[in-house]
């Protein structure tokens, strides 16, 4: 259900200035120019949660409301007023400590679209429908919703299903793991939802609601458009199904800014984009950030990574939003898309960031894994290892106030699995062969500290971090070339049409870098027989994890 709308009518107001303004300091009305039209309302204390303005409920002073670009404050009344154009969501910013309706399948209703001709006809995927003139009244119900500024929520990076198995999938695989868990206070899927074929978000979509919390959603370059003939009409499936692509909500003393960074190239039927921000957008964080005290925690949501270098992401983009956040000491943003882990930290002197205190970017691993490749295991699901040896899974943010942890579960996998330990098999007693083994910690940084012991009467030695083809991956990745060169794939696929068992798996894609990768060196002299190769890694937030592997050195 979208925000009441109330059909009341009332004094509209003139000029093109601020018309008042709340306690704040921030307007809580601004005037259209000419060819627009304003839009009115309140926001109020849904008490008995009808999603209607009944009488006795109050409006809600000092709360955000926006319409994609400007962003007023409501007045003491919870009254505010903004210009709309033809194609313009209307918006409120959750606060901390309320909520806003959620539907039936737990996508929260913060905002009235306003698209009196709808979206084009020509798309293949449906858009919205014609809204109509715009109502007199847009009035947004909040109910009260007591928030600890310590919580937990869940992230998932590119479930980007192609079909309906796939997102069977992703429903055991993860979402089965996500019902069980305890204290997470809402989700973000940050983009690729699905595999281009919109009409798979409505299973996506059922799936997750059985997690039974908010969920949030950004948008991915999988889940556009390709038909719009200008990248702010790339959105209209997603903003049919979930709302505006570019929105804020408040949770406790942390902000979330979601953008769609995703450029179209503005051709219809290009598939064409790269990362960047549209000059709407960019003003909307810079009007949205106004309202943000500065010892509270901005976290920037975003499908396509923030870049050091090159044309991945729009580089004079990148300058201008980090110029916005330049006040703002505590931040943090969130990425998916490689479909590989990393953690990538800007500097000052390194970097367009200016802060003393580098700036922390995340890019989330995927719950698809290298998109659901790879063996079926015994759950009938692909082990979906992605290209940098990191298994599929999702992430779990802590946040205390304006700090934070990050930690990545592995899907499938209990909570201690933080690393996998690789070492070569059939070595050898005072054998010269290659003794190197490696450690990829999952979630590791530059400041993870990571060191080895053999037996527990060794001597604790230190790691080197590296970065390097993870060699447990490309081993199962040689095994899919493998398979390909004997010719067995098609062979298989060829005698499915009489065995009617398909393939059990797809082919690994090739091995990138890892970010994450440690390596070390067994003694020469370890004599035959059983040893623990015991791992000890000290992360970025000052915890300790272990691993433990045994191996064996055969007698010459």
């Amino acid at each position: 259900m979208i925000p009441v709308v109330t059909f009341i009518m009332l004094a509209a107001c003139s000029g093109n200035k601020q018309n008042g303004a709340s306690e704040s300091g921030i307007a809580s009305h601004i005037a259209p120019e000419k060819g627009e039209k304003q839009v009115e309302g309140y926001v109020f204390h849904d008490q008995n949660r009808n999603q209607e303005k009944d009488e006795g409920e109050s409006g809600i002073a000092g709360v955000a409301v926006s319409n994609g670009t400007d962003v007023v404050v409501t007045d003491q009344q919870g009254h505010y007023g903004l210009p709309v154009g033809d194609d313009n969501p209307v918006f409120v910013i959750k606060p901390g400590n309320w909520m806003t309706p959620v539907n039936s399948l737990n996508l929260p209703r913060f905002y009235y679209l306003h698209k009196p001709g709808g979206s084009p006809k020509n798309f293949k995927y449906r858009g919205v429908s014609p809204t109509g003139p715009l109502p007199e009244r847009v009035n947004f119900p909040l109910h009260r919703h007591d928030e600890s500024p310590q919580f937990r929520f869940a992230v998932l990076g590119d479930p980007q299903p192609y079909s309906s198995r796939e997102v069977d999938y992703f429903a055991e695989d993860i979402v089965s793991e996500l019902i069980a868990s305890d204290n997470l206070s809402f989700g973000i899927t940050m983009g690729d939802i699905v595999g281009d074929t919109l009409p798979l978000f409505r299973e996506v979509n059922q799936a997750v609601a059985q997690v039974g919390i908010p969920w949030y959603h950004v948008m991915g370059n999988h889940d556009i458009n390709y038909q719009a003939a200008s990248d702010k009409m790339s959105d209209e499936t997603f903003e049919r199904v979930y709302g505006p692509a570019t929105y804020a909500f408040v949770y406790g003393r942390a902000h979330f800014i979601i953008l769609d960074d995703i450029i179209h190239e503005a051709k219809s039927g290009s598939r064409e984009y790269v990362g960047g921000l549209r000059d709407d957008q960019l003003k909307f964080v810079k009007n949205y950030l106004q309202t943000v005290p500065k010892d509270h925690l901005i976290v920037l949501n975003m499908h396509i990574p923030l870049a050091r270098e090159g044309d991945r992401f729009r580089q004079e983009d990148q300058q201008r939003l980090f110029d916005l956040l330049g006040d703002y000491p505590h931040t943090l943003s969130i990425s998916a898309h490689t479909h590989v882990q990393d953690n990538l930290f800007f500097h000052r002197d390194s970097s367009r960031w200016r802060q003393a205190k580098p700036h922390h970017h995340y890019n989330v691993g995927t719950t698809s894994g290298s998109w659901w490749t790879g063996i079926k295991g015994e759950t009938n699901i692909p082990h979906t290892m992605m290209r940098d040896g990191t298994p599929n899974g999702y992430a779990v943010l802590t946040i205390r106030n304006n700090d934070y942890t990050i930690d990545w579960k592995v899907a499938g996998s209990g909570s201690s699995h933080r690393m996998n330990i690789y070492v070569p098999r059939d070595l050898a007693e005072g054998s010269t062969a290659d003794k190197n083994f490696t450690v990829n910690f999952f979630n590791g940084t530059q400041q993870s500290r990571v060191r080895y012991r053999i037996n527990k009467t060794g001597q604790w030695q230190s790691m080197q971090k590296v970065n390097r083809v993870d060699p447990f991956y490309a081993k199962l990745n040689r095994r899919w070339n493998n398979f390909r060169k004997l010719g067995l794939r098609e062979r298989w696929k060829q005698a499915t049409e009489q065995t009617g068992f398909p393939l059990p798996g797809e082919d690994l894609p090739q091995p990138q870098a890892s970010t994450h990768l440690w390596t070390g060196e067994l003694p020469g002299n370890l004599p035959s027989g059983s040893h623990t190769l015991e791992v000890e890694v000290s992360d970025r937030y000052g915890r300790t994890f272990t691993g433990k592997k045994v191996i064996r050195i055969d007698a010459q």
